[in-house]
C-alpha cells in the first residue's frame, strides 16, 4: 500500500522529522498513515497530538480523511491561528478573549486611514494594503515616525476595542508562553504535525520552540513557499535542522499527480533558484499527457478569443494568474468564474487541464522583485496540472518586466526542447 519513501515516515520512531514532500506526493495521506501507525502502537496519545494546517479547507480535508480511515476523534486539528485562539481562550486569564472579535479588512482601511490622515502629504496615493505590507516595509522607508506612530496608534485602537487580527494570535500567543500561566498549555500537548511548514514565519517558529514538544513532524516544500507577502518566508523549513539539531529528514519524491512532461516542464523555472533544498522528483503516470505554449497580443479583444479557443478543451479546463485583477479581466472577456483562479487560491489542488497566464499581472518592477519567490509562484501554477498544460506568453515579449521575461524564458525553453519546433498562434 505504502511505497518505500512513504513506509520509512509512518514507521519512523524519529522525535523530529522533517519531510521534504513535493507536489502531488501524497503527503496529506503519508500523514494520516502516520497517525494511523502510532494509534495502532499506543505511542502517542491522539487527545495529546495537534495537528496544524494552513488553510481551513485543509483542516476539514484532513479530518475526513481521518475519520474515512476510522482514527480517533481526539485530535486536534486546525490552523495555527485557531489553535492560538483556543488556547488564549483556555489558558490566558489576563483578558477576557471571549470578547475579542476579528477585524474585518474595511475596518482596517478604515482605522488607517484616520490615523494616517495627518500624512497624507507625505505619503502620497499609495494603497494602504501595499503601504502597511510586510511589517510596514514601504511605510518605514518613507518615514521611521510615521510607521512608528502608525503601529502604536493602530496597537491602542484594537486593544480599546477588543478587535484582533490572524496574526495578533500568534503574537500573543508567544507572549503568554513566556508567562508562568503558560505550564498547563504546554503539557497539554506533546505532540505536534504542521502542514505547509514552507508558509511559516519566524513568530509561528518561536512559538513552537516555546511549546517544547516531545514529538514534531513538520511537512513542507520550499519551492511552493509562496506567502511573502504575509511575511512568511522558507527560512524556517530550510534551516529547520538548525533550529532543531536531531531532525531526522525524509523525502517523499514521487509526483503521483502529473504525466511526465508536465513535471519536467514544471521543474524549468524553479531549478534556477538558488536557496533551495536540492531534491529528485519522479513521475509515477504512465500516460503522455500534453504541454503547449500560446503566444498571444495585450488587448481584451484577443483575450476574447483565445477563450473561444480554448474553452473547446472541455469543462475540467481551470486558468490560473497572478492577481485578481488580470482574473476579473478574463472573466469579463466570458470566462466563467469558477474556471478562473489566481494562483495562490489555487494551491494545494490540481485539474486535469490547467491554463497558466504569464501575459499579465506579474511585477512590472524586475529589479525590485524577489526572482526566487515569483519563480516559486510559476511552478505552483505549472505543478496544479494532471494531464494538460498551456502557458499563454505575450506575443511580442521586451523583457522589462517580469511576464515578459518568464515568457523569454519559455521560448527559450522550447526552443532548447525541439530547435525545428515553431509555435505558432491557436488560430
Amino acid at each position: 500500500m505504502w511505497s518505500e519513501e512513504q513506509s520509512k515516515i509512518i514507521f519512523s520512531n524519529d522525535p523530529i522529522i522533517q519531510v521534504i514532500a513535493g507536489a502531488g506526493s501524497g503527503k496529506t495521506a503519508t500523514m494520516v498513515g502516520l497517525l494511523e501507525e502510532r494509534e495502532k502502537r499506543k505511542s502517542i496519545p491522539p487527545n495529546r497530538t495537534l495537528v496544524v494546517t494552513f488553510t481551513k479547507k485543509a483542516t476539514n480535508e484532513f479530518k475526513e480523511r481521518c475519520h474515512k480511515k476510522g482514527l480517533s476523534k481526539d485530535y486536534h486539528i486546525s490552523t495555527f491561528h485557531s489553535f492560538c485562539y483556543d488556547s488564549l481562550k483556555r489558558y490566558d486569564s489576563s483578558k477576557n478573549w471571549f470578547r475579542y472579535k476579528l477585524l474585518s479588512e474595511f475596518k482596517k482601511w478604515e482605522i488607517t486611514k484616520t490615523i494616517l490622515y495627518p500624512y497624507r502629504f507625505e505619503i502620497g496615493g499609495i494603497p494602504f494594503p501595499i503601504l502597511t505590507k510586510q511589517n510596514g516595509q514601504l511605510l518605514r522607508s518613507i518615514s521611521e515616525a510615521i510607521y512608528s506612530e502608525y503601529f502604536q496608534s493602530f496597537r491602542n485602537w484594537k486593544e480599546n476595542h477588543h478587535y484582533f487580527e490572524y496574526d495578533d494570535l500568534v503574537s500573543f500567543f508567544l507572549e503568554f508562553l513566556k508567562s508562568d500561566d503558560s505550564c498547563v498549555a504546554k503539557e497539554k500537548w506533546k505532540s505536534l504535525i504542521i502542514d505547509e511548514f514552507q508558509d511559516t514565519d519566524e513568530v509561528q517558529l518561536k512559538v513552537i520552540k516555546a511549546m517544547d514538544f516531545e514529538s514534531i513532524t513538520v511537512v513542507g516544500d520550499d519551492w511552493q513557499a509562496i506567502y511573502g507577502f504575509r511575511g512568511a518566508t522558507p527560512e524556517p523549513f530550510l534551516n529547520f535542522p538548525k533550529h532543531f539539531p536531531s531532525t531526522i529528514s525524509y523525502f517523499l519524491s514521487t509526483n503521483y499527480r502529473s504525466t511526465k512532461i508536465l513535471i519536467q516542464k514544471s521543474l524549468l523555472p524553479i531549478k534556477q533558484n538558488k536557496n533551495q533544498i536540492s531534491k529528485q522528483t519522479k513521475f509515477y503516470r504512465k500516460n503522455k499527457g500534453s504541454f503547449q505554449v500560446i503566444r498571444i497580443q495585450k488587448n481584451e479583444m484577443e483575450l476574447e478569443l483565445v477563450w473561444k479557443k480554448i474553452q473547446s478543451l472541455g469543462p475540467e479546463l481551470t486558468l490560473l494568474t497572478r492577481s485578481n485583477f488580470r482574473k476579473n479581466e478574463w472573466i469579463q472577456v466570458g470566462v466563467p468564474k469558477w474556471q478562473v483562479m489566481t494562483i495562490h487560491s489555487a494551491k494545494g489542488l490540481e485539474f486535469p487541464t490547467v491554463v497558466v497566464d504569464l501575459c499579465q499581472g506579474w511585477s512590472e518592477d524586475i529589479n525590485s522583485i524577489d526572482w526566487e519567490e515569483e519563480r516559486r509562484i510559476l511552478y505552483v501554477a505549472l505543478s496544479r496540472a494532471k494531464d494538460n498544460l498551456i502557458v499563454l506568453i505575450n506575443a511580442e515579449s521586451k523583457p522589462k518586466s517580469l511576464c515578459d521575461r518568464f515568457s523569454e524564458d519559455f521560448s527559450l525553453w522550447n526552443k532548447i526542447r525541439n530547435r525545428t519546433l515553431r509555435w505558432t498562434r491557436l488560430w
